[in-house]
C-alpha cells in the first residue's frame, strides 16, 4: 500500500506501538526503502494494560483512549487499523472511536470466526467479554477492508454493517511461495529430513485448533483403498502445540494407520515448506472456516495439486468447484482425495489450474483496491491524503481520566494515574516532533545500561547535566540509549533517577526521528557496533545530523594496550562512523591529529571522511554530579600520605598507564631507602591480572603503597589534598583530566612528556621521558630535590574549563548555540 500510496501522491505514515520497542528497528528496516524514517513514529501507552491481566481493564481502556488522541493530534484523514482483536494477552492497545476524539477509522476485516463458532472460542466469559467489546469496536469503524467477499458478506450479514461501508480487497502471499526446482539428490535430503520415505498428501493447517479438522481429514484417510494408502504418507506440516502430535497419533491409530502412515513434521523453514509444497503429490486443506486461508494460496503457488474445502473463502481462492469437498463428510472428503490421487489427468489439470489461480493475486492488487475504497471513502473529490501543516496536541490526560471516571465498573489501581500521565506526556512530545520541534538526541547507552564510574561516564555525566539543565534554544534535550545496539529508546526513566525524581512510573519507548534533529554520540558505544549501524543509517537518511565525541584511539594505537575484542569493536565503531557521522569532535586536539592521521592511512578504505574538530572537558568536579562518602579507613589512609611525600596515580589500571614502570621505579626507590609513598586510585581494567597480583601481594601494601580501588569523587578530592605530586606516567591519553583535578588542589605534575599533556599542562608540569623504570625513579629523586629547594613547576596556573564551558564548546562543534546560563558562563 505504500508504494500505491505514494504513486497516488498520499502523505503516509506508520505509527507503531512503543509497547513493543524490539519491533520497531525490525519495522524501519522492512520500511526503509519505502518510507522516509521521519514517517515512522512511535506512540507511549500505559504499561500493563493486557486485559487478561486482573485489574487491566481500566489500564486497557486508558491506552486505547491514549492511542486515540495522539492519532487525532496528528489530524489525518483517515487512519488503518490493520488488526484490531489484539490486547487480550499482549497490549496492543487497538480500539475505534472509544469515547474522546475520534480520527476517521478503516479497520482490516479477516473473520469472525470467534463470533460465529462462539460455542468454541468463546466460552470463556472473560474471553468472550474482551472479544464483544472489540466486536463493538468493529461496528463503528467508519469502513473496513475485508480480506474477502465471504467475510465482506458475514460483515454485512452478521454485523449488519451497510455494503457501502466494506469492500473485499483480498490477500496476497510473499514471492517466496514459487516453485522450486529441486535437484534430485536436494529432494531426498528435504524428504529424508522430516522421515518421508513414499509419495505423500500434505497438510499445511497455519494452526492448531477445532475448526482445522484434523479428526476428520484422519478418518478420510484412513478410509482410502489399503492398496492406495500402501505407497504412501499423511504428512501435517506446522509447528505442533505441547501433546498435539500424541493427541494425532492416538487419533491416526484408532482408526487404523500405522505409525508409518503419518509423518508431523513440526515447524517448517519457509525453504523445507516451499520444496514440500512442490514434492507432494497432493495437497489437501480441509478446513471448517478461513477468512481467506493463505495455506491454500501457498501451496497452489508452490505448484501443487490442491484440493480443499468447499466452505466459507475457500472457494474464492482454489476457483475450481471441482477441486472442493463437504469438510463436515468424511465420505465427500475420501472421495476428493481418492479421485486425485487415482486419475492422473484430473491431477496434472489441478496442477496447471492452481498455478494460474495462484497469480490472481497480489499485494500489489490488494494494495490498488484498498487504495481505491479509502479515497472513494475520505477523498471523494480527488485530493489526496495529506498531513495537515500543524498536529494539535491537546494534552487530554484530564480529558481520558473523567471519561473513565464515568464508568462506575472502572477503577484505577495504585500507580495507573501516574503511568498514564507519563504515557500522554510522551505522546505530547511526539505530536511536537511530528510538528517539527528539534531534538537533540544524547546517547547514554553505557552510562543507562552500567554505570562504570569511569573517566568517560564521569564526561558523560557532566556535560549531560549541562545540557539538561540548560537546553540550547530550539531544541528538545533528549537522552537515548540502545540496550543491544537495535534502534534506540528515550532514557526517560535513567533521566528521572539522574535529576533525582522518582522513576517508578516512568516508561522508557523508542524514539521518533524528526528531519531537523541532532544526534550527538556522547557515551563511548564501540562494543554496539557494527549492529548499530543500521540506526545511524535510518538517522541519517531521515536528515539528523550525526556527531561523535571522540575520547581517544588506543585500541587502533597499539593492540598491547587492549584485547582483540576491543580493538576489534573499536575498528567497527571507526568504520561505523566513516560512514555515517557528520562529524567526530575529539576530546583534544592531540586526539584530533590521531584521528585525521588514522583517516589518512585508511584513505582507501574509506573514501568519505567526517568534519574532523575537537573540544575541551571541564573539570569543576560540584557540576560532574560528583559521588559522595568516605570508607571507614579513610582518616587512616589520609594521615598516612601526610606523613612522607605522596606521589598519586590516578585512572584505570590498564597496560597504556605506566603502572607496572612506576611501581617498578618506586621498588627501586624503597630498595635506596627514600621515605616516600605511591598512592593508586583505580579501577581494574584489563590484561592487568599480574599487576594487580604484584600490588596485592606487596610487601608495602597499607605501609608505602595504597590502592584505592573505585573511591567516590568526594575520597579522590581528600586524597589530591593530602598528596605531594600527582604522577602522570601513561603512554598515551585522550585529555587528562587527572591534570587537570591536580592544579585544582594546587598539587604539583610529574608527567610523562606525550602530547596531550602538553597540551594541558603547558609549562606548568615537571616532565621526564622514561623507558625503564629506574628511569623513571630518577625522575622522582629530581623532583624531590628541586621540591626541597622550592623550584618545582607550580600547576596552579593550569587554564581550565567549567562544565559550562566544555559543553557549550561542544555545542559549538557541532554548529548548536548554547543556552543562556551555558553561554553566560562560557563569557
Amino acid at each position: 500500500m505504500l508504494l500505491e500510496g505514494q504513486r497516488r501522491g498520499h502523505e503516509l505514515y506508520v505509527v507503531l506501538n512503543g509497547k513493543f520497542p524490539e519491533t520497531v528497528p525490525v519495522l524501519r528496516n522492512a520500511f526503509a526503502e519505502l518510507l522516509t524514517q521521519d514517517r515512522i513514529l512511535v506512540y507511549a501507552c500505559p504499561p500493563n494494560t493486557a486485559a487478561v491481566s486482573e485489574g487491566g481493564e481500566w489500564r486497557s481502556q486508558a491506552a486505547q483512549l491514549a492511542r486515540e488522541e495522539v492519532l487525532a493530534a496528528l489530524q489525518p484523514d483517515v487512519v488503518h487499523l490493520s488488526s484490531l482483536f489484539e490486547g487480550w494477552g499482549d497490549e496492543a492497545n487497538t480500539g475505534v472511536a472509544s469515547g474522546l476524539r475520534t480520527p476517521a477509522t478503516a479497520v482490516t476485516l479477516y473473520d469472525l470466526i470467534p463470533y460465529v463458532m462462539s460455542d468454541v472460542y468463546l466460552a470463556s466469559p472473560e474471553y468472550r467479554a474482551f472479544y464483544m467489546s472489540k466486536l463493538e469496536a468493529l461496528k463503528r469503524a467508519d469502513f473496513m477492508l475485508a480480506i474477502s467477499d465471504y467475510s465482506r458478506e458475514e460483515a454485512m450479514t452478521e454485523l449488519d454493517v451497510p455494503a457501502e461501508r466494506v469492500v473485499n480487497v483480498s490477500a496476497a502471499i510473499t514471492s517466496e511461495f514459487a516453485p522450486v526446482d529441486l535437484d534430485e539428490q536436494a529432494a531426498k535430503q528435504v524428504l529424508a529430513k522430516y522421515e518421508i520415505t513414499s509419495p505423500f498428501v500434505l497438510y499445511v493447517p497455519g494452526g492448531f485448533d477445532p475448526r482445522k479438522n484434523f479428526d476428520r481429514l484422519i478418518e478420510a484417510y484412513a478410509a482410502l483403498p489399503a492398496q492406495l494408502r500402501a505407497n504412501l504418507h499423511l504428512v501435517i506440516g506446522s509447528r505442533l502445540p505441547e501433546g498435539m502430535a500424541q493427541v494425532l497419533q492416538d487419533k491416526a491409530q484408532s482408526v487404523g494407520l500405522t505409525p508409518r502412515e503419518l509423518r508431523l513434521t513440526g515447524y517448517l523453514p519457509e525453504d523445507d515448506l516451499v520444496a514440500l509444497y512442490g514434492l507432494c503429490r497432493l495437497s489437501v486443506f480441509p478446513s471448517l472456516y478461513e477468512g481467506f486461508g493463505l495455506p491454500v494460496l501457498e501451496a497452489m503457488a508452490c505448484g501443487a495439486a490442491l484440493i480443499a474445502s468447499n466452505t466459507s473463502s475457500l472457494p474464492e481462492v482454489v476457483g475450481r468447484a471441482d477441486a472442493l469437498f463437504d469438510p463436515r463428510s468424511v465420505q465427500d472428503m475420501t472421495r476428493a482425495m481418492t479421485q486425485a490421487l487415482t486419475d492422473e489427468a484430473f491431477l496434472a489439470k489441478l496442477h496447471e489450474h492452481c498455478l494460474t489461480a495462484a497469480a490472481r493475486f497480489s499485494w500489489e492488487r490488494s494494495a490498488v483496491l484498498a487504495l481505491d475504497a479509502l479515497e472513494k471513502a475520505f477523498a471523494p473529490d480527488g485530493v489526496a491524503f495529506r498531513a495537515p501543516a500543524a498536529a494539535q496536541p491537546k494534552g487530554d490526560y484530564d480529558a481520558i481520566v473523567a471519561h473513565l471516571a464515568q464508568q462506575d465498573s472502572l477503577k484505577p489501581e495504585a500507580g495507573d494515574l501516574a503511568r498514564l500521565r507519563s504515557a500522554v506526556d510522551a505522546n505530547n512530545k511526539l505530536v511536537r516532533t511530528f510538528n517539527g520541534e528539534r531534538q537533540l538526541f544524547v546517547d547514554i547507552s553505557e552510562l543507562v545500561m552500567r554505570d562504570a564510574k569511569s573517566g568517560i561516564q564521569r564526561v558523560v555525566r557532566s556535560i549531560l547535566l549541562q545540557l539538561l539543565e540548560n537546553p540550547p534554544p530550539g531544541y528538545r534535550v533528549e537522552p537515548v540509549y540502545t540496550p543491544d545496539g537495535q534502534g534506540l529508546q528515550y532514557a526517560n526513566k535513567f533521566v528521572a533517577r539522574f535529576l533525582g525524581e522518582s522513576d517508578e512510573h516512568v516508561q522508557d519507548v523508542p524514539v521518533t526521528f524528526g528531519a531537523h534533529d541532532i544526534f550527538v554520540g556522547l557515551d563511548l558505544t564501540a562494543h554496539l557496533f557494527p549492529a548499530f549501524n543500521q540506526t545511524l543509517q535510518h538517522m541519517r537518511k531521515t536528515g539528523v545530523q550525526i556527531h561523535y565525541v571522540v575520547y581517544d584511539l588506543t585500541p587502533l594505537m597499539d593492540r598491547r594496550w587492549h584485547t582483540e575484542g576491543m580493538t576489534l569493536a573499536f575498528t567497527h565503531w571507526i568504520d561505523g562512523l566513516a560512514s555515517e557521522a557528520d562529524s567526530l569532535v575529539c576530546i583534544s586536539e592531540a586526539v584530533a591529529v590521531d584521528v585525521r592521521h588514522w583517516f589518512e592511512q585508511q584513505r582507501q578504505a574509506h573514501g568519505r571522511v567526517p568534519a574532523i574538530t575537537h573540544f575541551h572537558l571541564g573539570a569543576d568536579i560540584d557540576s560532574s554530579v560528583p559521588t559522595r562518602g568516605l570508607p571507614d579507613d579513610a582518616p587512616k589512609v589520609l594521615g598516612a600520605l601526610g606523613e612522607r611525600p605522596s606521589f598519586l596515580m590516578v585512572g584505570t589500571i590498564e597496560p597504556r598507564k605506566g603502572y607496572a614502570q612506576t611501581l617498578d621505579a618506586f621498588d627501586h626507590l624503597w630498595a635506596k631507602g627514600a621515605d616516600v609513598n605511591l598512592v593508586i586510585v583505580g579501577k581494574v581494567g584489563w590484561q592487568m591480572e599480574p599487576m594487580v597480583e604484584r600490588i596485592t601481594a606487596h610487601p608495602q601494601l597499607g605501609k608505602r603503597l595504597f590502592w584505592l580501588n573505585g573511591v567516590s569523587d568526594e575520597y579522590l578530592g581528600r586524597v589530591y589534598g593530602a598528596s605531594s605530586a600527582l604522577i602522570a606516567a601513561s603512554e598515551y591519553e585522550g585529555f587528562g583530566l587527572p591534570l587537570i583535578e591536580a592544579a585544582q588542589h594546587h598539587l604539583p605534575i610529574v608527567a610523562r612528556d606525550i602530547a596531550v599533556f602538553r597540551e594541558v599542562a603547558g609549562a606548568h608540569a615537571y616532565w621526564f621521558k622514561a623507558d625503564e623504570g629506574v628511569d623513571l625513579a630518577d625522575a622522582v629523586e629530581r623532583w624531590l630535590d628541586l621540591s626541597r629547594l622550592g623550584r618545582v613547576p607550580a600547576s596552579s596556573s593550569i587554564p581550565w574549563l567549567t562544565w559550562a564551558q566544555s559543553t557549550a564548546q561542544l555545542l559549538e562543534q557541532i554548529g548548536v548555540e548554547a543556552g543562556s546560563t551555558i553561554r553566560a558562563a562560557n563569557a
